[in-house]
């Protein structure tokens, strides 16, 4: 009986702590719901019974947990749940600034952990130090990473403005690791980049997750409009979206009046911004788009192609037509949750649909690798396969089991940050919109 009453000892204390942190009303549906009573059972029962004693971080890994096991079952791809190191990191790029060492990296392994240089900016520490794209990250400050998930790795490497990090690193071709050692400098992401082809002018947006984009929107077409540019191509290809605010600001810069947005919550449907009436450029444009243009790239997209002030070129968009709203959680973590749909100013609803182009263009820049595997050839034979006009000669495992997969090509990197990387012999979609500003 002595366990039973301490059990209920405990249970009280969790009873009353969810009717100090719900509203009388939420708190007790939660309470009265067997499945919200076992959750608070299950806690308790590991905290009392469980054959290995606990520290804090471990119970506080559980109740982490429960709250990703929460979110994870609303079945949403769109909601998510952030810890604390996590969401700190999302702040940081949302400001567009951080201390770091200037190199933007990608998951070394295909379960998205470990990390890879990706590339290095010019004139920060990793640049001057001599690290490489292509170099995998084995250790930071001396502690293994190449297991971590591919965050935690950049958190590790970002700190404090003026403190040391240590790198070592794996470079193809050098038989043994290379040591770095960096001090961490204020790094801004650019997120616009600029080029210039006869009197067109090409502007990339990548994100719209930082508060610069608008700043370096503008500052981008002062520069092509100094450089006598009569015609814009605005490329959103790759751009998964970010900030609903700057979704507005940047349609803003190509729209003189009208709404730009309107947002549908549970029990209102609004215009949520306008055309400030001041745009940036008022000159003939086309917009860019692919699969991977989503959220507030087709907020942007989808106004433009409404008002007919410009015609959407390439392949048709993702289809996200929600949008979230974060929330600071009492761990310092963060929920990021749906709360909204957002619809186009004709009021189209694109979400899981997608807005379908003006010009319907294939996106030719990576065109899908030459690969394939098969089974049943004797063990270690050498075997020479045709395939669409390609030969290569792979070997048979033991379990005369073989695979070819042709290697990934790069995509060019520019010389200087903020300034583009066109080929015009590989990209139709760009070739294509050439055509159209050039009748």
């Amino acid at each position: 009986m002595k366990k039973r009453a301490w059990f209920m000892v405990g249970l009280g204390v969790l009873l009353a702590l969810v009717y100090a942190q719900l509203p009388r009303p939420q708190a007790e549906t939660f309470l009265q719901n067997p499945n919200g009573q076992a959750l608070l059972e299950v806690y308790q029962r590991i905290q009392q019974d469980y054959l290995e004693p606990l520290p804090k971080e471990k119970l506080d890994k559980l109740l982490e947990g429960a709250i990703g096991g929460m979110v994870q079952a609303l079945e949403d791809p769109f909601t998510s749940y952030s810890p604390p190191q996590r969401a700190t990191l999302r702040q940081e790029d949302l400001r567009g600034e951080f201390f770091g060492i200037g190199a933007t990296l990608s998951p070394a392994n295909p379960d998205g952990t470990g990390a890879k240089i990706e590339g290095v900016m010019k004139g920060l520490p990793a640049q001057r130090a001599g690290l490489r794209a292509g170099d995998v990250v084995l250790e930071v400050d001396g502690e293994d990473v190449t297991k971590l998930p591919l965050q935690e790795v950049v958190a590790r490497i970002r700190g404090r403005e003026g403190t040391k990090v240590t790198l070592k690193v794996r470079r193809e071709g050098v038989p043994a690791p290379l040591v770095f050692e960096l001090v961490r400098e204020r790094v801004e992401i650019v997120s616009v980049s600029s080029a210039r082809i006869g009197d067109v002018g090409y502007v990339a947006l990548e994100t719209f997750a930082n508060f610069k984009v608008e700043d370096q929107l503008k500052k981008a077409i002062e520069e092509l409009k100094a450089q006598g540019v009569k015609k814009l191509i605005f490329d959103l290809r790759d751009n998964g979206g970010g900030l609903l605010d700057q979704g507005c600001a940047v349609a803003s810069a190509f729209l003189k009046e009208g709404p730009i947005v309107y947002t549908r919550t549970k029990n209102l449907t609004r215009v949520w911004c306008e055309a400030t009436g001041r745009p940036l450029w008022d000159g003939p444009m086309v917009v860019l788009v692919n699969g991977n243009s989503a959220s507030a790239s087709e907020i942007v997209a989808g106004a433009l192609q409404d008002y007919g002030r410009a015609k959407v070129i390439g392949e048709k968009t993702f289809g996200k037509g929600v949008g979230q709203t974060p929330y600071t959680l009492a761990n310092g973590g963060e929920l990021t949750l749906v709360t909204f749909e957002w619809l186009t100013p004709k009021r189209r609803a694109i979400n899981k649909e997608g807005i379908t182009p003006d010009i319907v263009v294939k996106d030719t820049r990576f065109p899908t690798p030459f690969s394939f595997q098969g089974a049943g050839a004797p063990p270690g034979a050498e075997l020479t396969v045709s395939l669409n006009g390609k030969t290569v000669k792979v070997k048979a495992d033991g379990e005369g089991k073989f695979s070819y997969a042709e290697p990934q090509q790069q995509r060019p990197l520019p010389e200087e940050r903020g300034q583009a990387a066109l080929d015009l012999e590989n990209d139709a979609i760009l070739k294509r919109a050439l055509e159209e500003l050039n009748r």
